[in-house]
């Protein structure tokens, strides 16, 4: 059958509308397909940015922008570093989503100098292990943080919390506790540790009757770190913490001074002339059955096979207190543009350095003892009798005064100490020059040459 033209053209007219349609509807279910598709991705956006789903946390706890990174910087010796990086391990393994970088300086003033730059220009690590005088400078060149009231300072040792200030305001966190004088005693002679210098002085008498060669106990009379803690023991001290002011002027040096013509000039119970390594070196051979030494000749005397202990320097003569050596220390300051998260982790790993496991664990391996009272109480530390006996010393010493006022003090008492000894000076005419002489030496108006050719020549 033969279809007319008409009808050709009808069929073409109705095939063009159904292919009309046809591409119509194709493009309508495209576009419902991309709205769809926009929808589901704008969801999971807003999931993610606002955390309020467990998809959305899941993104959120693997994207690498949400790791927290703290940055520390030292200038600690080797046995502090290789502690240091140890903890530091230990806390990572407890804190995911936390690095920490570390970065050692040869030296001290390196050190500040760098951190002081670098803060200063905004940047700079978030935390600074340093020595405790270190925040005095920093505080005022404004680069590290109040830390008043972030922290607990009522366990810090005494001698250490002193000297943790700046103008009423804590500026660090006192860590580790070093170089402080202590007694070292010879097990092998000692049975009964003197309790006081009385007894102390009688055991020197009696050594010395039976053999000329060994002394009971020997003094380093000629360094003014070992002189200055009886000042304390005689219920006073050389320097006022708050104030800044030099006290050399008293009744205590008075009272040290009359104690060391007594042993050195009047009965002459010791002698006035040996030095540092003398002495060390005598207590070695099993010749000096008693010194007072700093805490860093542990390892030396134990390298050395003696068999030792140490304790609380003696009761001074004729009072009811012991010595109270200087004490030094390292801590944790936290940089003035540290701020948010940083300043959280840089708080808890504090803390966490702080704790009493920790302390403990540094103490036989660093040579440097916790800065909280009574840690030894609580916990084991290696050689425990040493350490326990250290812990009892530090916990009476005053704070190592700063260096530029320690530096006249220790001159003004070396210079007039020896006068006395000679007999060149009274003891009531040595605590008046030793005051003005200090003082004079701190404000740069004299010099230790000017001092000691005076002497020389009087």
């Amino acid at each position: 059958m033969k279809l007319d033209s008409k009808k050709i053209n009808r069929i073409k007219i109705r095939a063009g509308y159904i292919l009309v349609i046809f591409l119509i509807i194709i493009i309508i279910a495209v576009s419902l397909s991309c709205n769809i598709t926009d929808k589901r991705e704008s969801v999971v956006n807003d999931t993610a940015e606002t955390g309020g789903a467990e998809a959305g946390e899941e993104i959120q706890d693997q994207s690498s922008a949400d790791i927290i990174e703290i940055n520390i910087w030292d200038s600690s010796d080797p046995k502090v570093q290789i502690a240091l990086l140890d903890s530091i391990e230990k806390f990572l393994s407890l804190t995911p989503g936390l690095a920490i970088n570390t970065r050692h300086f040869r030296s001290e003033e390196e050190l500040l100098d760098q951190f002081e730059a670098a803060s200063l220009a905004g940047s700079g690590p978030e935390i600074l292990i340093s020595r405790l005088e270190s925040s005095n400078r920093l505080a005022k060149s404004k680069t590290i943080k109040q830390l008043t009231g972030y922290f607990d300072y009522s366990s810090i040792l005494d001698g250490l919390k002193e000297i943790s200030f700046f103008s009423g305001v804590n500026y660090v966190v006192p860590f580790r506790a070093y170089n402080f004088l202590m007694l070292y005693y010879n097990k092998e002679f000692i049975t009964d540790i003197p309790v006081n210098f009385n007894e102390l002085l009688k055991y020197c008498n009696d050594v010395k009757q039976l053999n000329d060669d060994n002394y009971g106990f020997l003094l380093n009379a000629k360094e003014p770190d070992w002189i200055i803690p009886f000042v304390g023991g005689y219920q006073d001290w050389i320097y006022d913490y708050s104030t800044g002011a030099i006290s050399l002027k008293s009744e205590a040096m008075k009272k040290t001074l009359e104690f060391l013509d007594k042993i050195y000039s009047q009965e002459k119970i010791l002698p006035y002339d040996m030095g540092y390594e003398e002495i060390n070196n005598a207590f070695k051979a099993g010749n000096a059955h008693m010194i007072i030494n700093g805490n860093w000749a542990v390892d030396e005397y134990r390298e050395g096979g003696i068999n030792f202990g140490v304790a609380r320097i003696p009761i001074v003569l004729g009072g009811y207190k012991n010595p109270t050596p200087m004490l030094d220390g390292i801590g944790f300051m936290i940089n003035i543009n540290c701020y948010g998260d940083e300043f959280i982790a840089s708080r808890e790993l504090i803390n966490y350095l702080m704790s009493d496991e920790i302390q403990a664990g540094w103490t036989s391996s660093t040579l440097t003892l916790p800065a909280i009272k009574g840690i030894e109480q609580k916990l084991i530390i290696n050689n425990e009798d040493v350490w326990q006996a250290a812990m009892q010393q530090a916990g009476i010493c005053r704070g190592k005064p700063p260096d530029e006022f320690l530096r006249a003090i220790r001159d003004a008492v070396r210079i007039n100490l020896e006068n006395v000894i000679k007999g060149n000076i009274t003891i009531d005419e040595a605590v008046v020059k030793m005051q003005e002489d200090a003082v004079m030496l701190k404000s740069g108006s004299v010099t230790v040459e000017d001092l000691t050719k005076e002497a020389t020549e009087s």
